[in-house]
């Protein structure tokens, strides 16, 4: 948008970008007026690509108000791109936006599978390759390398290179930049020429990181300001021929903007023009304005690692000195920054092996892992995954391996094993250790299971361990049904592990949790193994194991059997049999439903089964249930069914199953549809299985008219009881979209004086299904809006139903504002109608001064009120009435309002000033509950949108006495957002006697006007 408002430059630069297109000089007004109505008519899709690319401090703040402000912008779709960093990274104002990433590559599956195809021609290359990034100490290679463009360039330096792969990032990025310039060889360049166009590249970048206004997008003025001199501007011919840096578009003032390669190599190349560590941090103690403190600014951590793993000799002691300064980094504010420079520095030991104290770090960030605040230790643990493997491996096998620590510390730390590096072999040793060991507790183990599940897929001697597990007579049942689930998830298809579970299912001194246990995972590890399904038919048939272990055996036997033919003999045979039980013909039933739709031999079975005078209701109605499943339209199963729907012999459920399978099967299907009309005319025939056919046609009648026609037919009966007709009511609204006669059949029912309330409440419903646009239906339902008659549950199912079957109708508008305005309506139908007002109409000033109006009431409960604010946020957003009546709301003390009128506010004017005062005034009330003070803690991490608002949380902070974990959550979020002078001066300054509180008391003690 090159700087431009986003609304302003949809209307005025790309409108008249469209209009030049098809010949107009400019925009004219219809035109707009047609784009205007695209908004209105929810037809515009907009893409916001390069999110973080913005000029501002928090992109999705900014974006946020400006949706915000432009009113009918927020009706489009909207998709939008940015860095991860950024959407994670700070407070996010669009969370409420769905989330899809660009995963990177899988390691070490997805990636070896690349390196394959790359190097299909010389297969053993790629073989190297792959075991060069397996060695220890290549982790950080490992990560780099999911991103595809970098996997790339891998395979190409391998491919022209000596073998060997670098230890760290910088190291890596060194040798695609020797590579670059020789794939560049049509630019000819002496070594000479490289180095400086590479100190020169440097200044760009460390230039373009520190002014974040320019940091990807490189004016040509401020590419100029570093190539100045007159010997640059070849270099600078040399960078574009290159394609270090590339033409990317132009500015509003027509010129050009450039940008490096990528964005990795922008930072690569900032690294290598920093000489001196205290470029990244300069602590001013006392005075943190004079200081300098880059190590907090997000866009300068991959320098900073990058920087740590420069091979320079020059350089080692100053990294060393740079980590001390960090480990070492007193802040002077209750440890916030002392904490995010401890995780820079564990993150930077990744890349500066020779750091003489890593161990010491590492076992820090360890214990803060298992014992400390909330949000320090999923910092930590984040932390833990960032920096060297090996060491942080080391240092959990070494807690869970101790004799002196609690089984709660041993579980976290088989937790975090589970998260840091796939395959590990110490890491597995250690789990399968614990998984062994009958000191540990059940938790402890369970997670050291869990664990294995996670970092041992495929891996040859997990599955062995677990194997040996399963086969060793020294374990307890629970340990190898933990192992039994691990196989299953970890190695599909794994003989030794399916033979072991077999062996274990067969086994007649395991209890039957693990036999079930055992049957769940031979469900998921081989589908279709004929051993193991026969093995699970054995289970089912036996009646010397509990009925859940048989009941697992089936489940088991729908996952691996779809489609086997041993499998559906099996179950067809037990199905047939005279000497098994009911309960086990009834498994066999509902399994043959799922694993083979169609098969006409279970069909058959399942009819006979129906028709069968012998067996109970429960297997009857599985069998129903399996018919539902197995062969939707099957003429011959639409008929038992039917026929069962119609027999006086079965119970109540058996016949409800009958006609819930048909309303599955009977789809469209007119037998179906045929027999339930003429269950449903038949005068012989009871209330409750006529509602039940009823029920069915709901499901499987739509648009079908002789349907239709019936339950017409059924509502203007005079014989049928009431629950029959309202049931009616309820399968026309589902069938009878558009259908005239559906409608008036239901706005005569609206206005019929002889049903009850309940019957008017579901003909307005079902009217709002059907009857959009429909001026028969929307004039019934306003004159039953404007009825002394109906109750109010009913007046307002009518309003609800009109909002949604004739948006924008000014009769249904007036209507709704009639109803909010009645003195004798409960509060609860005034809520709901304000609800309606906020879907029905967009900007209607009609709906927007009767909200209004419900707002300023001193009559109406806080709840209606809170409503009313919500639906104002809907048709008019940014209104300043609404926003102060949500600050007054979150002063009462019904819990529900409150929580609704702080989720409001946050929608609606997210960074409200008197909004953050309150939050903060009732944070530190001494007399409101616990659980409220923690969503007023949770509300400002949400609602704080800048710099300002955080300085004024902090300020308050500091000096409330009840500092405890659930505050210093709130400090630490904006610790994370805060530059940390900023930070610093709020911390040391107590004063909160600011423009907001006092404007919140004026709000909170004078009524609206």
């Amino acid at each position: 948008m090159r700087g431009q408002k986003l609304k302003s430059y949809l209307f005025e630069t790309w409108l008249t970008q469209v209009a030049e297109k098809i010949g107009k000089a400019e925009a004219t007004k219809q035109l707009k007026d047609d784009f205007v109505a695209l908004f209105n008519q929810n037809n515009v899709w907009l893409l916001l690509d390069g999110l973080d690319e913005m000029s501002t401090f928090n992109p999705l703040t900014e974006i946020a108000r400006q949706f915000r402000e432009a009113g009918l912008i927020s009706q489009a779709r909207i998709v939008l791109t940015c860095r991860v960093n950024l959407w994670d990274g700070s407070i996010n104002a669009l969370d409420d936006f769905d989330t899809y990433r660009s995963l990177d590559f899988s390691y070490p599956e997805q990636v070896e599978r690349f390196i394959h195809k790359w190097f299909a021609a010389i297969p053993e290359t790629g073989k190297q390759l792959c075991t060069a990034l397996k060695e220890s100490g290549k982790e950080r290679i490992q990560d780099l390398v999911k991103n595809p463009l970098r996997l790339t360039l891998l395979c190409l330096n391998w491919q022209s290179g000596d073998g060997k792969l670098p230890d760290t990032q910088a190291g890596l990025y060194q040798q695609f930049v020797d590579d670059f310039y020789m794939w560049r060889e049509d630019e000819a360049t002496t070594s000479v020429q490289r180095q400086e166009l590479n100190v020169k590249l440097g200044e760009l970048a460390k230039e373009a990181i520190d002014k974040e206004a320019t940091r990807f997008r490189l004016q040509e003025d401020f590419v100029n300001s570093v190539f100045k001199e007159k010997k640059d501007k070849v270099l600078l011919k040399l960078a574009l021929n290159c394609g270090w840096l590339n033409r990317i578009g132009i500015d509003t003032n027509r010129k050009p903007v450039y940008a490096f390669f990528h964005a990795s190599f922008q930072e690569y190349f900032a690294a290598k023009a920093i000489d001196d560590w205290h470029f990244f941090l300069n602590h001013v103690p006392k005075n943190p304005t004079q200081g300098t403190y880059r190590i907090f600014e997000p866009q300068w951590k991959q320098t900073i690692l990058l920087w740590l793993g420069r091979e320079e000799e020059n350089l080692k002691q100053q990294k060393q000195d740079f980590i001390d300064a960090l480990v070492s980094f007193k802040d002077g504010c209750r440890k916030f920054y002392e904490y995010r420079a401890y995780f820079l520095a564990t993150a930077g030991i990744a890349e500066f092996r020779d750091y003489l104290k890593a161990n010491e770090i590492i076992a820090q960030i360890v214990e803060w892992t298992i014992d400390s605040l909330d949000s320090i230790e999923e910092e930590a643990k984040s932390a833990l995954q960032q920096t060297d493997r090996t060491k942080a491996i080391t240092a959990l096998v070494e807690v869970l391996q101790s004799t002196t620590v609690d089984d709660s510390t041993r579980e976290q730390a088989a937790s975090s094993l589970g998260k840091i590096d796939p395959g590990n072999e110490f890491a597995i040793k250690a789990l399968v250790e614990v998984l062994q060991s009958t000191t540990v507790d059940d938790s402890t183990r369970e997670q050291a299971a869990s664990s294995l599940e996670k970092i041992g897929t495929g891996n040859e001697i997990v599955i062995a361990a677990l194997v040996r597990l399963l086969e060793l007579t020294t374990v307890d049942d629970s340990t190898r049904s933990l192992a039994a689930s691990s196989l299953g998830k970890i190695d599909p298809g794994n003989e030794i592990a399916i033979a072991a579970l077999i062996q274990l299912l067969q086994s007649t001194t395991v209890d039957d949790s693990t036999r079930k246990q055992a049957a769940s995972s031979l469900g998921k590890i081989d589908p279709g193994n004929e051993f193991a399904i026969k093995a699970l038919v054995q289970l089912l048939q036996s009646t010397t194991v509990d009925d859940s272990t048989r009941k697992q055996a089936a489940d088991s036997l729908e996952e691996i059997g779809t489609g086997n033919e041993i499998a559906i003999a099996a179950l067809v045979q037990l199905l047939q049999s005279t000497t098994v039980d009911d309960s086990t013909r009834s498994l066999a039933a509902d399994s043959l439903g799922k694993i083979d739709p169609g098969n006409k031999i279970a069909i058959a079975t399942l009819v006979q089964l129906l028709q069968s005078t012998t067996v109970d209701d429960s297997t009857r109605s599985l069998a129903a249930d399996s018919l539902g499943k197995i062969d939707p339209g099957n003429k011959i199963a639409i008929a038992a069914l039917v026929q069962l729907l119609q027999s006086t012999t079965v119970d109540d459920y058996t016949r409800w199953q009958a006609a819930d399978s048909l309303g599955e099967i009977g789809t469209d299907n007119e037998f179906a549809i045929t027999a339930l009309v003429q269950l449903l005319q038949s005068t012989n025939l009871d209330d409750y299985t006529r509602s039940l056919a009823v029920d069915s046609l709901g499901k499987i009648g739509t648009g079908n008219e002789f349907a239709i026609a019936a339950l017409v037919q059924l509502l203007q009966s005079t014989t049928v009881d009431d629950d029959t007709r309202k049931r009616a009511t309820d399968s026309l609204g589902e069938i009878g979209t558009g259908n005239e006669i559906a409608i008036a059949a239901l706005v005569q029912l609206l206005q019929s004086t002889t049903v009850d309330d309940d019957t008017h409440w579901r003909a307005a419903s079902s009217l709002g299904k059907i009857g959009t646009g429909n001026e028969i239906a929307i004039t019934a339902l306003v004159q039953l809006l404007q009825s002394t008659t109906v109750d109010d549950s009913t007046r307002w199912r009518a309003a609800d139903s009109l909002g949604k079957i004739d948006p924008g109708n000014e009769i249904v508008i007036a209507a709704l504002v009639q109803l909010l305005q009645s003195t004798n309506l409960d509060d609860r139908i005034r809520c709901l109608a304000a609800s309606s007002l906020g879907k029905i109409d967009s900007g209607n000033e009609i709906a927007i001064a009767a909200l209004v109006q419900l707002l300023q009431s001193t009559t109406v409960h806080d709840s209606t009120r809170s409503y009313a604010a919500d639906s104002l946020k809907e048709i008019d957003p940014g209104n300043e009435i609404a926003s102060a009546a949500l600050v007054q709301l979150l002063q009462s003390t019904d819990f529900f309002t409150y929580y609704k009128a702080v989720y409001s506010l946050y929608k609606i004017d997210p960074g409200n000033e008197i909004a953050i005062a309150a939050l903060m005034q009732l944070l530190q009330s001494t007399t409101v509950h616990d659980s409220t003070r923690k969503v007023v803690a949770s509300s400002l991490g949400r609602i704080l949108q800048d710099n300002q608002h955080r300085i004024a949380v902090v300020k308050a902070l500091n000096g409330y006495w009840r500092f405890d974990k659930m505050y210093y959550g709130l400090a630490w979020k904006c610790a994370q957002n805060m530059p940390y002078h900023e930070f610093y001066q709020a911390w040391h300054q107590h004063n909160f006697a600011t423009r907001a509180m006092r404007s919140l008391k004026k709000i909170l003690f004078t009524r609206i006007i």
